[in-house]
């Protein structure tokens, strides 16, 4: 099978703009940059609100009210910061166990990716395992050049067509031995493998944590930093230094969540399956 068969590859920048329904989310957007100004934005604008929102209250309601009612509100806050700190643990949780599972899927993957490329190249039928080298590698090609850290329709058919390409030629491989029939079985058994776990990479791409969730997390931040503003307090600046060391640390576990949501894009990421780079470095030297 000539290697022009194999679907033509395309830059990495389609992964954001094949999709026309795919938009640049705040979080997708805040992955794009450093850690370190993702963050510092990210605090800044909570700081911003807190001391804005406490400065309004400060207006309004005068320190001496506010103080009259510190014992009740501070029961009452109390009980709030720990409702939304178990939510918040709960939601930093759930995200770090979908990232372990993806990189553990990703390793998996790139083991079942070396051993079928083992058995493809090792197959007596030296023109079936040619033809099979053509469209594996290519497809190992258009995964490492068109990596998928987004969400991206397109791509993921691109690679699955190539999958199902080689999954065709290996149905038309008709063994003609014992050893051959071993061979032949394994490399089935490794497609499909490499499949599922294709399969489960695309859907920690695409997976993202329901709206309610992100509409809890953010409602809880603004009722945990707003009650703070009904705290009275004679000194004014350690009032605010409160509230905004209160709202940085909400934003830095907020990032956190962010940052483990995506596990294929961002400065903490799974990545490419590490085989893949290491098959086509041990096929370009042999060629």
């Amino acid at each position: 099978m000539p290697k022009d068969a194999v679907p033509a590859l395309s830059d990495a920048t389609r992964v954001f703009v094949d999709d026309p329904g795919a938009t640049m989310s705040l979080s997708i957007y805040l992955l794009m940059l450093p850690s370190w100004l993702a963050i510092l934005l990210l605090t800044a604008i909570a700081v911003s609100f807190s001391i804005v929102g406490f400065l309004v209250v400060h207006r309004f309601i005068p320190v001496k009210i506010r103080q009259i009612h510190n014992d009740v509100a501070g029961f009452i806050f109390a009980t709030l910061g720990v409702t939304y700190g178990v939510m918040l643990a709960f939601v930093v949780i759930v995200v770090w166990q979908q990232f372990n599972d993806a990189e553990v899927n990703a390793e998996n993957e790139s083991s079942v990716a070396l051993l079928l490329y083992k058995d493809i190249i090792t197959y007596p039928n030296k023109v079936a395992s040619k033809t099979m080298q053509e469209v594996y590698l290519g497809y190992l090609r258009k995964s490492v050049e068109q990596p998928e850290e987004r969400p991206n329709q397109r791509s993921y058919e691109e690679s699955m067509a190539t999958i199902n390409q080689l999954l065709l030629i290996i149905d038309g491989v008709i063994p003609e031995s014992s050893h051959e029939q071993i061979l032949y079985t394994q490399i089935l058994q490794n497609m499909n493998e490499l499949t599922k776990y294709r399969n489960l990479r695309h859907q920690a791409a695409s997976s993202t944590l329901p709206s309610v969730i992100w509409i809890g997390v953010l409602v809880g931040a603004i009722m945990t930093i707003g009650f703070t503003f009904l705290f009275g307090t004679e000194n004014v600046w350690a009032h605010i230094t409160m509230v905004s060391l209160l709202a940085a640390l909400i934003a830095v576990v907020i990032y956190v969540v962010i940052e483990l949501e995506y596990p294929m894009i961002g400065n903490v990421k799974v990545g490419i399956p590490y085989s893949y780079h290491k098959i086509l470095e041990f096929a370009a030297a042999k060629s």
